[in-house]
């Protein structure tokens, strides 16, 4: 959605240029609650009204400064003029964010500064049906989502072992009849038995039905238990799996924009959630509704006047229900955010915890935990407070009803109107009718959790991936290496392009180092040779062949990559050597440690190549870790090699080990090499100088010094830095 887009019909028309910035504030200048829109443009801030009512209008070149000033709940966007501070926007905590981020730009603006990106993060999105805001971490609207969608897609998970249910059912439905059995055979042994006093075959009859009545139920119960274990087990794995495919298919570009610890939740206890609401649940009431039209049969044949006063306070129940089922879906989605939270604030921590012991902020950590978890406690007394007072309740309801049987039947009883039999039948009947009754309010609970996890499952699983592989591939075999980069230019907010068209042709094994300051493009360069990412404009081939039509399994098994910051798996150093390649013998995996400089220590270890690394391979140094990434990319074979800062953090003797082994992997393939020593790409064949995202300087280490360019300025300022660590060491 375009800037202009955001903003309503009435206000849009007003503009013959599409603004650079649109808000709607959700207090009124007054302090109000309401909504106000702020726009500007090159030339004007102006603030309207919904319905297109201007209230004000600054001209551009009278602001000196914008800033955001922020107090408890909210803040306020002001305009520094030369007729002093005015309002431009009053706005509760939520939306501070949107309106620091005006104050940046229009203060960039005023002052002639290099602008920040318009970032769509910071924007609050809204629901397109309803317009209501959309909170993080999430794209579902709980109050336009359709309910019955969710819960029949939920379901189409028990398709494949459908067999399985109905027979689970058709228990179900056997337990259930039966269960009904005991009442009415203690009512005949109670009138017809006991009060004649026959003390003979009869009653034995009764009681040994009753004890084949108990042994059936177990034997039934036990039966459609075990399958109940079988179809949630493979239900729960079918759900986990699909949901972890999803994520995988998903491109860099999501995960850039979401905490990953949130997804563990995802894939775990929403799965189970789920699981629960479809082989419990769902039976669950279905039974439980059987159980109710059976047992009002019954009652009504009874005695049908009776069973009228034990139903008079159900409609109260069933209204109090469904009043609380939206209350509850809200409570229960109020609280997954903050469980939503403190999952983040946690695998923040707990990734960092280097950083967080080095700068001595365990209790910073602890405080920040501290109220994030009180705000889950809060949210947890919440729903399941409104739960426990709900219970009693009913159970206070459901009493009445026995009750009102107690004193009318007693009296019918006493009067001869009515056998005692007949009244303890109705009365274990309606403990069984208001049992349902009195969960209802669970089973809300229930489904209500169910259906928030499936909204959020299902948002990942509906998720596009923003670099989808083409449905005809091109098949490219095993590819020379020749790169082309024709006219692109790239942006990871799409108003703020970070490499701008580039053109380069690498010829195949031709080694190019790319340079220049931090923030030039050089990651996002080789990021887009892996494709994991598409260009916004232009095209990028390999061996003429567009990477859009390419597979990107096929792609991405023609390139290596060997980056600073190594990522290894918790397993065993011979299986994070072998993980592009699973099927490599123990033969393939010592070459290539070999190659890579890495079999001396890693035979020194006590377990050798079976040595467990640890987590992200913490019980490997630095330069240990970096030689078994570049066995794996070694044994990958790539055709084309792609090096980000690999010797960035390690010490000398260590860097000249992985030089020697760099120097071996790079023979033969194209090579893109990204270095924090320039130094070490002298041998480059081409250096490529990148500079606010553009292409300035192309050539040889020696051609680029001649021309006493951008080059030629980076070499000075790192020999000044080495001077300057040297004079300080």
């Amino acid at each position: 959605m375009s800037i202009a887009e955001r903003l309503p019909d009435p206000i849009r028309a007003q503009f013959e240029q599409e603004p650079l910035f649109s808000a709607k504030s959700d207090l009124r200048n007054n302090g109000h609650f309401g909504e106000q829109w702020m726009a500007f443009t090159e030339q004007e801030i102006t603030l309207w009204e919904s319905d297109g009512l201007q209230l004000l209008k600054i001209i551009m070149k009278d602001l000196k400064e914008a800033r955001a000033v922020n107090g408890v709940g909210g803040g306020t966007l002001l305009a520094d003029t030369g007729q002093g501070p005015v309002v431009l926007a009053r706005y509760t905590a939520a939306l501070s964010s949107l309106f620091g981020f005006a104050a940046k730009l229009l203060t960039a603006i005023a002052k002639g500064e290099d602008r920040p990106a318009v970032s769509e993060k910071e924007f609050p999105r809204y629901c397109p049906t309803c317009d209501n805001p959309l909170s993080e971490g999430t794209q579902v609207c709980p109050i336009c989502k359709n309910n019955g969608k969710v819960i029949a897609r939920m379901l189409k998970y028990a398709k494949p072992y459908k067999l399985q249910m109905i027979g689970a059912g058709f228990l179900l439905v056997l337990t259930t009849l039966i269960e009904l059995i005991p009442p009415y055979l203690t009512k005949v042994m109670i009138d017809d038995v006991l009060q004649p006093k026959d003390m003979g075959s009869t009653l034995l009859m009764i009681v040994a039905g009753l004890g084949v009545t108990s042994l059936i139920l177990t034997v039934m119960q036990t039966v459609r238990g075990l399958i109940g274990v079988w179809v949630g087990s493979k239900l729960m794995g079918d759900l986990r799996k699909d949901i972890y495919s999803s994520l995988m298919r998903l491109s860099l570009a999501f995960f850039d924009r979401r905490q990953t610890s949130q997804f563990i939740g995802r894939v775990n206890s929403d799965s189970e959630a789920m699981r629960q609401f479809m082989t419990d649940g769902v039976i669950w009431v279905s039974g439980e509704s059987l159980r109710v039209i059976a047992i009002f049969v019954i009652m009504f044949s009874l005695d049908w006047k009776l069973t009228l006063f034990a139903l008079l306070p159900m409609p109260f129940m069933v209204i109090v229900s469904m009043k609380l089922w939206p209350k509850i879906g809200r409570r229960w989605y109020q609280q997954w955010r903050s469980i939503f939270r403190l999952n983040v604030l946690v695998g923040d921590s707990l990734q960092g915890v280097r950083v967080v012991k080095a700068f001595g902020q365990e209790a910073t950590e602890m405080s920040r935990y501290s109220e994030a978890n009180r705000e889950v406690v809060r949210h947890n007394i919440r729903i399941e407070g409104l739960w426990q007072g709900m219970f009693p309740l009913f159970s206070f309801i459901a009493g009445l009803g026995t009750l009102l049987i107690w004193y009318n039947g007693g009296r019918s009883v006493l009067q001869d109107e009515l056998q005692l039999g007949t009244l303890m039948a109705l009365i274990a009947y309606l403990t069984m009718l208001f049992g349902p009754l009195q969960w209802v309010s669970q089973m809300i609970n229930w489904a209500s959790n169910a259906l928030s996890a499936a909204d959020r499952v299902f948002e990942i699983m509906d998720t596009p991936s923003e670099v989808p592989d083409v449905r005809d591939p091109v098949p490219i075999g095993k590819i020379k290496g020749e790169v082309a980069f024709d006219k692109v230019t790239y942006g990871y907010e799409k108003h703020h392009p970070v490499i701008k068209d580039i053109n380069l042709r690498v010829k195949p094994g031709e080694m190019i180092g790319l340079v220049g300051h931090s923030g030039a493009g050089k990651s996002t360069f080789i990021n887009m040779i892996c494709r994991f990412y598409d260009t916004d404009e232009g095209s990028i081939s390999i061996d003429g062949v567009d990477l859009r039509r390419i597979s990107q399994s096929d792609l991405r098994k023609q390139i290596g990559v060997v980056l600073q910051e190594t990522f290894l798996f918790d397993g065993t150093i011979a299986e994070n050597i072998a993980y592009s390649k699973p099927d490599a013998t123990p033969v393939d995996i010592m070459r290539a440690a070999k190659i890579a400089n890495a079999h001396d220590f890693i035979v020194r270890l006590p377990d050798g190549y079976d040595t467990r690394v640890g987590e992200r391979g913490h019980r490997l140094s630095g330069g240990e870790k970096q030689r078994v990434s570049i066995a794996r990319a070694i044994i990958h074979d790539p055709r084309i090699l792609i090096l980000d800062e690999a010797t960035a953090s390690v010490d000398t003797e260590t860097e000249r080990q992985i030089q020697e082994a760099i120097t071996r992997l790079i023979e033969g393939r194209t090579t893109f090499a990204i270095a924090h020593r320039l130094s070490t790409l002298r041998n480059a064949d081409r250096l490529v100088v990148l500079e606010r995202g553009k292409i300035v300087e192309v050539g040889t280490h020696e051609e680029l010094l001649e021309r006493k360019g951008a080059y030629h300025k980076l070499v000075e300022a790192q020999q000044e830095l080495s001077k300057i660590k040297g004079v300080e060491g």
